[in-house]
Parts: C-alpha cells; structure tokens; sequence
C-alpha cells in the first residue's frame, strides 16, 4: 500500500465515507442516493487530480519548500459578519497581500495554476472566450448567492473550499442537511493529534504552494468564516499570526448565517422546511463559533490582534482599515489608500437584499441571548445594531 504524505495531500476519508452512508443508506431516496453518489465522485475526482499534479509539484517545484509563511493575515469571525466584504477591501493592497481566489482552493496545485496561467495568456490573445465561458458557469450556478455572498473562480475567497475537500469542514452542510452528524467537524482543534499534524502539514505545504505562484516576497492575507475551530492549530503552524475578529449582533447574524444555505437546501432537500431543527442547526455552529472564540482569543498576542464591529466597518470602511494597518503595523502605501478611497466612495450606499428573520427558523431570542450573554456584555452596543 503506497502511503502519501499529508503534506503532499490529505483528505479525511470517514466524512465523506459518512456523507454518503447518510444520504445512500441510513436516508435513502432516490433522490439522495443520486446526491450520495455524485458528491462522493466529484471529491474522488478532485482528489485524484488533485493529488497527481501535487505529486508533480514536488518534481518541477521542489523549491515551494523554502518558503517560510511569516505574519499572515486572517480575517475570521461568523459567517454574515463582513468578512468578505473588509477582506475584498484589503485586497486591494495588493503590492502586500496574497491571496486566493476560488480555483486555488479547489485544485491546489502549483503545476496547475502554471497550466491555468499558460492558458490564460493564449485565452487573451484570442478574444477571451474562455473567461467568458467561466463568468458564464458563475453567473449561472452563482448567480443566486450575488446577494448573499458573491462567489466566484475569478473572485477573492476564503480557503474553505480546500478544508471542504479535505473533509475537515463544517461547510459539508452545504449539500447536506445532516449537519449535527458532523459536529467533531465544528473545532477540528479537538479531534485527534494524528488528525491534526495531518492538517497541519497539508495546510501548510498548500500556503506556501499559493505564496510560489502568487507572490513569495508578499504577506498571506485569508478570509476564513470556518477556521474559528481550527484556531489553536493557525496559532501553532504561525505564531506570529494576525488575527482581526469581526463581531456583528448574533440575533441578525445566526438567522443570516441559515439562510446562507437556504438556497442550496431548498434545491436538494425541499421537503425539509426552514422552521426545523436541521435548519437550526447553523445557529448552534454560530453559537459554539462565538463560545470558541471568545475562550481561544486570551492566546493572541495584543499587538497582532484587533476585533472590529461590523457596524463600524459598514458606515466608516476606509476608517475601519486604516485603524485595522495602524493595530497590526501594517504599512499603509498611497497607492493603496487611494484605490481605497476610490472603492468605499462607491459602495457607500449599497444594501444587501438578502432578507431574513429569526422567527423563519424557529430561533428563540432570549435562548440566543442567554447563550451568547457574555458576548453581549463585552460588546454592549451590539443589542442596537445590526
């Protein structure tokens, strides 16, 4: 039996071996067994393909290796808090910051993104009908989310689509509704050592496989909304890590948080109705993110931490930045500050039409505040905002 290293690739085989049980087996239709069956296809073929052209990186770019990951950023907090959108802002600082957009995390590979590149240059010497054929597939198959999180190959994204292959993310839900059958998956940081050295050594390996081909002599910057179990293992591989907690009033954000997948689920599972206790079962994830959090936050260090109120970033973007560099002595360049200006100027006025409530999913409010009391003692205006 020929044994792969973790850092070369690891997926964590019982959750999917268990994703399809679930759907083929132990909640059989015929509907779900189909569903069973073409998740467990698709993340065999990106694993396989995936783990050949890594094993391919490791011959024409052993080099990767040398890469040592200093002072990377990440942005973490709930979901439906405003990463995406302060992460979008600091993108821009693109002269300091690398980061991923969705393709790199689904085929993380340096011999791909080299093929993707090759491909990419003859695509724009012909008229780009590649491109357009890829805004296409995201107009089409993301087209629903534009008002919810806007998702894309071409976009910046988090990281998760890479925990999500690998079977060591919360984000299985997405295509499940069986979520509370996955809840070792809500803080990886508890499962076992073994388990967690593999994710470590994958992780890692795959930072430093984005940092080759995007830019060795930048900083790592990622947005991750799931990584809130994974904080000591972040804390462990980079001590220098600089974290910025994003905090919005949990009565808007554990509803938003659901209906985030409402979408997905009222596709694959219609039978299933919003006010259920599967459907709540993001807001006790929600619930255990901000209990995590609030325990594992006494191990960052002051200089490198910051915790921003979504309410403040929404009103006073490019002030919120700004406060965000000057916390984390991170330099501010002219270039950047500029294009800042010019983007917030524009987006000042924008407001999401993604509506929810907490009464659609059954979500009790003085269960969730006495849940969350602490969090509402240490932020007080959060009872007032949105």
């Amino acid at each position: 039996m020929v044994v792969v290293d973790a850092s070369v690739y690891y997926t964590r085989l019982k959750t999917h071996l268990r994703f399809i049980k679930l759907l083929c087996i132990t909640h059989f239709t015929i509907k779900n067994f189909f569903i069973g069956i073409t998740y467990g296809f698709v993340i065999f073929l990106v694993a396989l393909f995936s783990s050949f052209c890594r094993l391919f990186d490791e011959l024409l770019f052993p080099n990767y290796k040398n890469i040592v990951v200093k002072q990377p950023v990440f942005i973490i907090s709930n979901p439906r808090s405003g990463t995406t959108y302060l992460h979008r802002l600091m993108c821009l600082d693109h002269e300091k910051f690398v980061y991923t957009l969705l393709y790199h995390t689904t085929f993380p590979s340096i011999t791909i993104f080299k093929i993707i590149d090759f491909f990419g240059l003859i695509d724009r010497q012909i008229g780009r009908p590649m491109r357009k054929f890829f805004d296409w597939i995201d107009n089409t198959f993301f087209g629903d989310w534009d008002d919810i999180h806007a998702t894309g190959f071409n976009r910046s994204e988090e990281d998760e689509g890479l925990h999500f292959i690998s079977g060591i993310s919360a984000s299985v839900g997405l295509v499940t509704p069986y979520e509370a059958a996955f809840r070792e998956l809500y803080i990886p940081d508890r499962m076992s050592e073994k388990e967690r050295d593999n994710i470590k050594k994958f992780y890692y390996a795959t930072i430093q496989k984005w940092m080759y081909a995007l830019g060795s002599d930048k900083l790592f910057l990622c947005k991750s909304v799931m990584s809130t179990g994974r904080l000591q293992m972040l804390q462990e591989l980079f001590p220098d890590i600089k974290i910025i907690y994003l905090v919005r009033n949990p009565l808007n954000v554990l509803p938003s948080f659901t209906s985030m997948f409402a979408s997905t689920w009222s596709v694959l599972y219609p039978q299933i109705p919003k006010n259920s206790p599967e459907y709540r079962e993001w807001g006790n994830l929600g619930i255990e993110y901000y209990k995590y959090f609030t325990e594992q936050k006494t191990h960052f260090k002051e200089e490198n931490f910051i915790t921003v109120l979504y309410d403040d970033l929404v009103k006073h973007p490019k002030d919120t930045v700004i406060k965000i560099y000057k916390q984390l002595q991170l330099e501010l360049s002219d270039a950047f500050l500029a294009r800042l200006d010019e983007v917030t100027s524009k987006t000042r006025k924008y407001k999401s039409k993604h509506d929810y409530s907490l009464e659609e999913y059954g979500y009790d409010e003085a269960t969730i505040k006495q849940e969350l009391a602490f969090l509402f003692n240490e932020y007080p205006t959060l009872d007032t905002t949105n």
